[in-house]
């Protein structure tokens, strides 16, 4: 009876662990997102791209996919007329299974071109990958803007 015990608390120690770290997971990665939106309201080009891998893919609505770090960073390398005044990405889901996270929900913020404000609103859906420095980057970001 006493094995039972301890071969019970045992099992009940290592469940409460992975649930504390898949927790810890989502939180590092929820980090992430709110970093690379501060990145980007800050004009950070490279920090901005520090939260993609190297390999990373971005489908942006209505365009075509862009591949490689390079052309993703020319991508996000936007004029100087433009300033981004707020980011926000709002996770609906994010799910974790080993060193890959599916992201889905919705992105908004606000811009100024040539004093003219924008609010942008849209739907994302990205695929995280650890990297083997534990730092979750973005595989994959798409989204499409939402008529508001």
């Amino acid at each position: 009876m006493r094995h039972f015990f301890v071969l019970a608390s045992l099992f009940l120690l290592f469940s409460c662990e992975n649930d504390v770290n898949i927790e810890s997971e989502k939180e590092q990665i929820i980090q992430a997102a709110k970093a690379f939106s501060q990145a980007y309201i800050d004009g950070d080009l490279a920090k901005q791209m520090s939260y993609y891998t190297d390999d990373a893919v971005i489908i942006p609505g209505n365009r075509p996919m862009i591949q490689g770090i390079d052309e993703v960073t020319r991508y996000w390398d936007i004029p100087a007329s433009i300033k981004v005044l707020e980011h926000r990405i709002n996770s609906t889901q994010l799910e974790v299974d080993g060193n890959l996270a599916s992201d889905f929900g919705i992105y908004e913020g606000v811009s100024v071109n040539n004093n003219d404000t924008t609010a942008f609103r849209g739907q994302y859906v990205i695929t995280w990958r650890k990297g083997k420095d534990g730092q979750w980057r973005m595989a994959v970001d798409m989204w499409s803007a939402l008529r508001n």
